[in-house]
């Protein structure tokens, strides 16, 4: 019997409908799509064939590798699928890239970082059969490795040190989530695990902080964190629809967040199965669980005594100098009050009656006196304010002393109290309840996979609901996960995915170019037990991954996108990898991993736009070691409401949703940071300045010296007499426009500003911003 024909046929029998885990599951739906009206949302739902035949819901198959005319060409399976691709289509695959194009395209793919000069040469001089795989090994096993593909899944956690929203207040312990998907890519953790750790490391691995910090997937997203007037059961409604979201988008490529106020317009996915999904994480709580030893918690509060003890004169000293002014602030803002609201002030709180005590809550917010206006007050007196500002100095110099808070993992587990039942929220308003639902994956998948329950087994103080969810999600006969990955790693490495649209798999995304070649990868990565080095292996050694990046003219109507990959697209250096370059080409990039994001300098008009609740006497309060400033972005304090103006031009992530995809922009603004941003200058003169200390005293040297280290070659003749002659022409421009005038940059000759002038160029050029 045909596919198609058994899958109808097993529709209209009933044995594809999806069938409730749970007895309190609304009864069965009669209709083919329920609708999200009262009575239909009620239902189980069944699925028509045509929606279970939708390609992404298919079992995972291994298809034959093709028979290809080529053979010369092709260096492993995934060569077959694109060379018959192109067969089909009467192109050919472009010559293979020459070996420096070769070298940079994959030492940045892997690393994020380019080769330094002596690695090139050792390469270009290697002329084994091996020579190639053999750069990959190294690479795959680079430390840098992890920093790189750490911060492609950071995009889609939307990770960043802090809440976000208007108070954007810190989150001391959230780069411990960062390291640890580091490490778990740098040690090749199998997929499935990885994913299983970050929806249940708490359940899977109980007692293991590192499992626990591995929740924190969870807990990447923007929070909103205040007191007043926020509803809690809009807050838990946001914190849950953040999750379930970002978990949809993901791990399985579902835009099923697009089901929470109604049934998704496109996608057979009705808002039962949005709660659904929820309720598996509606049993948990985002928790801070402490993780530090008893040592540590001991050693931080004798030094908080010891800090108490050193600003407590300080204080009383400040508060004595505040006290006139308090005191007047009060005075002016009671003498505003009516005769009434004054009686209300002056009452006791015990002997105030209902409505007094109603509006003695006003009243107090009203006579609160802030530090702004303190501030302001004290600042008419120059004196005072002199005084003031120095014990605040002073204070501050003694609480920077003060350790890191003892650790914490910032998880999501079980909650310790009853747990909620999940209803419908009609329109996604919390009240507006519709049925109430028991936990389950969508039910479209679980059709495809001829699943009827899903078994859900609670253990001890364990609901088991996100533990299930995972041995589900990463289990072998899940159409999704595995396509998902695959896809996400094809698309980084020749920029466009196998589906272009890498977190929406559903019928409104693009179907694959190479549907075949998706299922083979997809079927070889939970063949080898879901490691993912032999795959990025697997694909950086293929023949099509070699390719040049020339575009065959004769193609380009008839594949103007590129989708048969007649040639490797060209791409240009993401924001991290752009500043991480031109750190390493200088020499200058610290290689030291993990920790506490850094706060590396900020330019001032950037600064001004922080916002705080309270006195603080810096912001941005840069790290002590300036070697600090200069490690790898990965590393970097990532606040959400203030971003690197380097890393804002060149299109990194706002990190306030998931970032499945970078889109590349082109604007006058990314120009001006490169040519005129404190970073993109002193990056300039420290190249220079180490070509000039580490280079021959001939000028021509020096050119090669800065050419081999930012383009990874030599210069061609032409070239090199080009940049003596932009080097002479500006030593004599410098020396004219400073005479008798004080330098830009005292100690800085013109010949040297030149020199750094020349570095800034090469620093700009198109041959480094972009990878071949």
């Amino acid at each position: 019997m045909p596919r198609i024909t058994l899958v109808a046929a097993c529709a209209v029998l009933g044995l594809i409908a999806v069938v409730g885990a749970f007895a309190e599951d609304p009864p069965r739906q009669k209709s083919a799509r329920p609708s999200a009206s009262k009575d239909a949302i009620a239902g189980h739902e069944t699925f028509s064939a045509d929606e279970l035949d939708h390609w992404a819901y298919r079992p995972v198959e291994r298809p034959p590798v093709p028979a290809v005319r080529g053979r010369g060409w092709a260096v492993n399976p995934i060569d077959a699928f694109i060379l018959a691709g192109l067969e089909e289509a009467g192109m050919a695959p472009a010559p293979a890239a020459d070996r420096v194009a070769l070298l940079r395209r994959v030492t940045f793919d892997l690393t994020g970082l380019p080769p330094t000069p002596e690695e090139t040469a050792a390469f270009l001089l290697d002329r084994s059969p091996d020579a190639y795989e053999r750069l990959v090994d190294r690479l795959l096993a680079s430390p840098h490795y992890g920093e790189r593909w750490g911060q492609h899944w950071l995009d889609l956690a939307h990770y960043a040190d802090t809440n976000g929203f208007e108070l954007d207040a810190e989150r001391p312990d959230a780069w411990r989530y960062r390291d640890w998907v580091i490490n778990a890519l740098n040690r090749d953790m199998p997929f499935d695990r990885f994913a299983a750790l970050q929806i249940a490391g708490d359940d899977l691995e109980p007692g293991d902080p590192r499992a626990l910090i591995a929740t924190g997937f969870c807990r990447s997203g923007p929070r909103e964190v205040v007191g007043g007037n926020v509803i809690p059961e809009v807050k838990r409604q946001t914190e849950l629809a953040e999750i379930t979201g970002t978990v949809g988008s993901v791990f399985l490529g579902l835009t099923i967040g697009c089901a929470r106020c109604h049934d998704h317009k496109f996608d057979p996915i009705p808002t039962t199965d949005y709660y659904r999904l929820q309720s598996i994480f509606a049993a948990s709580e985002l928790e801070d669980v402490p993780i530090a030893s008893p040592a540590e918690v001991e050693a931080y509060k004798k030094a908080s005594k010891a800090v108490a003890e050193k600003t407590a004169p300080l204080r009383s000293a400040m508060a004595k100098l505040e006290a006139p002014y308090r005191e007047k602030l009060k005075a002016a803002k009671m003498s505003m009050l009516t005769p009434e609201e004054r009686v209300i002030v002056s009452t006791p709180e015990k002997a105030r009656t209902p409505e007094q005590k109603k509006l003695a809550k006003g009243l107090e917010t009203s006579l609160r006196i802030t530090w702004e206006e303190v501030a302001e007050a004290v600042a008419a007196n120059p004196g005072d304010h002199a005084q003031r500002e120095e014990l605040k100095r002073q204070i501050d110099s003694i609480e920077r002393t003060l350790p890191r808070p003892p650790a914490h993992a910032m998880a999501l587990v079980d909650r310790k109290d009853k747990v909620e039942d999940v209803f419908v929220l009609r329109r996604g308003d919390y009240r507006n309840r519709g049925p109430k639902v028991a936990p389950r994956p969508p039910g479209i998948v679980l059709a495809s996979q001829r699943r009827p329950i899903f078994a859900i087994t609670p253990r001890g103080q364990k609901t088991g609901r996100r533990a299930a969810f995972a041995s589900w999600l990463t289990a072998r006969d899940n159409p999704l996960t595995a396509r998902v990955i695959v896809n996400r790693m094809w698309q980084h490495h020749f920029v466009r995915g196998i589906v272009a649209t890498p977190s929406d798999f559903g019928v409104r995304g693009e179907p694959p170019s190479h549907p075949e070649l998706l299922n083979w990868l997809a079927a070889e990565l939970a063949a080898n037990g879901w490691n993912l080095k032999p795959l990025h292996r697997l694909m950086v050694t293929s023949a099509a991954y070699r390719q040049s990046s020339a575009a065959n003219p004769k193609y380009a109507a008839d594949d103007p996108d590129n989708l048969y990959l007649s040639h490797m697209n060209r791409r240009r250096l993401d924001a991290e990898s752009l500043r991480d370059a031109m750190l390493f080409v200088t020499g200058g990039l610290t290689s030291k991993m993990h920790g506490p994001g850094v706060l590396a300098p900020l330019e001032k008009a950037i600064k001004d736009l922080i916002f705080t609740e309270q006195e603080v006497v810096d912001l941005w309060p840069l790290d002590p070691n300036p070697a600090e400033h200069t490690r790898r972005s990965v590393y970097l304090f990532r606040k959400r409401n203030v971003r690197y103006p380097l890393l804002d031009a060149f299109d990194s992530p706002d990190t306030q949703t998931a970032c499945p995809r970078r889109e590349t922009s082109t604007h006058a603004l990314q120009a001006l940071v490169l040519m005129n941003s404190d970073f993109a200058v002193q990056q300039a003169r420290t190249l220079a300045e180490v070509a000039l200390a580490e280079s021959g005293p001939a000028a021509r040297e020096r050119i090669k010296d800065l050419y081999k280290r930012v383009l990874c070659r030599a210069p061609t003749a032409a070239e090199s007499a080009r940049a003596e002659k932009f080097l002479a022409l500006q030593t004599d421009l410098l020396r004219r426009e400073t005479a008798g005038n004080a330098p830009a940059n005292p100690g800085e000759s013109a010949a040297h500003a030149a020199w750094a002038d020349l570095a800034q160029a090469l620093l700009n050029c198109n041959e480094f911003l972009y990878v071949p």
